[in-house]
C-alpha cells in the first residue's frame, strides 16, 4: 500500500483503520486526531499521495489561505512543502477546530494562524450545519439538503478582507458557498497566484459552474478540472440516486 511505502502510516495502523472506526491515528509517526477512519485514509491519499495542493512558489515563505482546513492535513502538507510558509487556516466547526489545533501542535508548526471561523461574503454570525467530518457547511436557507442536520452558531469573516495583498495559494473547500464567496471577492483575485476550489452542486439548487468559471476567466486564470467524487455513476439515471451533492469538482486555477 502506497500510504505505507511513503511512510505516512505503518502497516498496523493501516489495518486498524480499514477494519474499524478510530478517532486517532498517526502520520509520519506523530499522533493525529481524526474524525473517522474512512475520511482520514481518503484525505491522506488525496493530499499526500496525489498531492492535489502541490504548487511552485516564488519564494520560500509563501502566504497561504486555507479555507476549510478540517483537521489540518492540508496545513501539515503545506508546511512539508514549504516549511517557512505563512498560513492562515479557517475551520468553523468548534469540535473539528479542536482537532486542527491538536494536530498543528503535534507537528510543532510555526507561522500558522488558526481561525475558528467560516468564510463568507461578509462578517456575520451564521448557522452552520455540522456533520462531524468533512461535510460541515453554512446553513443556507434555500438549501433543503441541510434539513435535519444539527446546527451551531459560527462566526464568519469576509474572504475579500484577506485578499488585499499577494496570496501565493488560496484553497477554498467550504462545502457549497464557494461561488457566492468568489463573486464577492472577484475584483481581488488578481492578487492570487494559485487557486484551488472544490465546487459543490446541491441537488436542490441551480448549478453555478458556469458562473464560477466565468469569474476565474475574468481574473485571467487558466483552469484544470478533475472529478472530486463520483456522485452519479450513471448520470442519465439521475432519479435512481439520492446524492448529497450531484456534482463535486476539484478546480485548479493557475496563471498561464
Amino acid at each position: 500500500m502506497i500510504l505505507v511505502s511513503k511512510g505516512l502510516i505503518d502497516t498496523q495502523w493501516l489495518y486498524k483503520l480499514k477494519t474499524a472506526n478510530y478517532t486517532e491515528s498517526e502520520l509520519w509517526g506523530k499522533p493525529v486526531r481524526i474524525t473517522d477512519s474512512f475520511w482520514y485514509l481518503h484525505s491522506l491519499n488525496e493530499i499526500f499521495v496525489e498531492e492535489v495542493y502541490k504548487f511552485r512558489a516564488e519564494n520560500d515563505t509563501p502566504y497561504i489561505l486555507d479555507c476549510g482546513s478540517n483537521i489540518g492535513l492540508s496545513v501539515i502538507y503545506f508546511k512539508t512543502l514549504y516549511p517557512k510558509a505563512r498560513i492562515v487556516a479557517f475551520e468553523p466547526d468548534n469540535q473539528i477546530h479542536g482537532l486542527l489545533q491538536s494536530n498543528v501542535s503535534s507537528f510543532a508548526l510555526n507561522d500558522v494562524v488558526l481561525e475558528n471561523k467560516a468564510i463568507w461574503t461578509k462578517n456575520a454570525v451564521l448557522e452552520f450545519a455540522s456533520n462531524g467530518a468533512l461535510g460541515g457547511r453554512i446553513n443556507e436557507n434555500d438549501d433543503i439538503s441541510n434539513v435535519n442536520r444539527p446546527t451551531i452558531k459560527v462566526t464568519a469573516v469576509r474572504l475579500a478582507d484577506y485578499l488585499t495583498k499577494q496570496v501565493d495559494f488560496l484553497k477554498i473547500d467550504i462545502e457549497g458557498p464557494e461561488v457566492d464567496v468568489l463573486k464577492d471577492c472577484a475584483d481581488l483575485l488578481g492578487n492570487v497566484k494559485n487557486l484551488f476550489v472544490e465546487y459543490h452542486s446541491s441537488p436542490s439548487k441551480e448549478q453555478e459552474l458556469d458562473v464560477l468559471l466565468t469569474i476565474l476567466k475574468k481574473a485571467q486564470f487558466k483552469v484544470y478540472i478533475k472529478e472530486a467524487w463520483n456522485n452519479l455513476p450513471h448520470p442519465f439515471l439521475r432519479r435512481d440516486y439520492d446524492p448529497f451533492y450531484d456534482l463535486q469538482l476539484n478546480i485548479f486555477a493557475y496563471r498561464p
